[in-house]
């Protein structure tokens, strides 16, 4: 792989990229996160893990700025809850939603090409472009494809083709494996550790334990808006409570 298009890295930043600090989020009278604090460190990848409603999803949200909170959400160093989602994006922070979010009538090309909007990113589009297709070969014959008419996995490798287009250095995936066959998740999961190993930082949460803990440094265990457990993935798959938070969820 060309040197010339390997994603951006500094030696100069501070030990942690995100801290977030007693994060907590409410929906009308329902509180989905209860004083959730959590630090991911440059270059980690680390996942956020729970049952469905355990508020993982509002977790990377609040960090983009799709829904109010209160608490602190600092990027290196510079507290985010007054900047607007698109001026995080400036600062290189990306963000895959859950279930893809693609703009369904428009070409693959397309799609990818909106993920660089950004008047600072469009000079370096051709070499973005040139960077995703080499890590998602696939897409290069899906250009003219709409992204409707793609499967699953295709769609998923779209969207975070989309996300890299911006050259992120922190990207957050929200359940990036649902719904996916076994062969896209290990796909997936390369896709992930490529980046990471090229210098971008990755948050994804998830439900499927072994697959979560067998990808990332460390992991954060929400139950009912609140850490639960927290600590290297080695140490959390030995922790007998991890278990008996996961009964009857499949993956644990």
């Amino acid at each position: 792989m060309s040197s010339q298009i390997r994603w951006s890295s500094t030696s100069t930043w501070e030990e942690q990229l995100l801290s977030v600090r007693e994060l907590t989020v409410h929906y009308g009278g329902y509180l989905a996160l209860s004083e959730v604090s959590l630090e991911v460190g440059h270059r980690e990848i680390v996942c956020v893990m729970g049952a469905n409603g355990s508020g993982k999803s509002t977790l990377l949200n609040a960090v983009s700025g799709l829904v109010e909170s209160s608490g602190e959400i600092l990027f290196e160093g510079r507290l985010l809850q007054d900047v607007p989602t698109y001026e995080r994006l400036a600062l290189g922070l990306a963000h895959v939603l859950e279930r893809r979010r693609l703009f369904p009538f428009l070409t693959v090309s397309e799609n990818l090409l909106l993920g660089a909007y950004l008047p600072s990113m469009r000079s370096a589009r051709a070499q973005s472009l040139e960077r995703v297709e080499s890590l998602f070969p696939i897409l290069r014959d899906r250009r003219r494809q709409l992204a409707h008419s793609l499967s699953g996995g295709e769609q998923q490798q779209v969207a975070i083709a989309r996300a890299l287009m911006g050259n992120p250095r922190f990207l957050m995936l929200d359940e990036p494996f649902l719904g996916l066959s076994p062969k896209m998740v290990a796909e997936i999961s390369r896709v992930i550790q490529s980046i990471n190993q090229d210098g971008v930082t990755v948050l994804f949460n998830e439900q499927s334990v072994q697959q979560s803990l067998g990808l990332s440094d460390r992991g954060y265990i929400l139950e009912s808006g609140r850490v639960a457990l927290a600590g290297a993935s080695a140490e959390l798959l030995a922790d007998r409570r991890l278990h008996s938070i996961y009964m009857g969820l499949a993956g644990a």
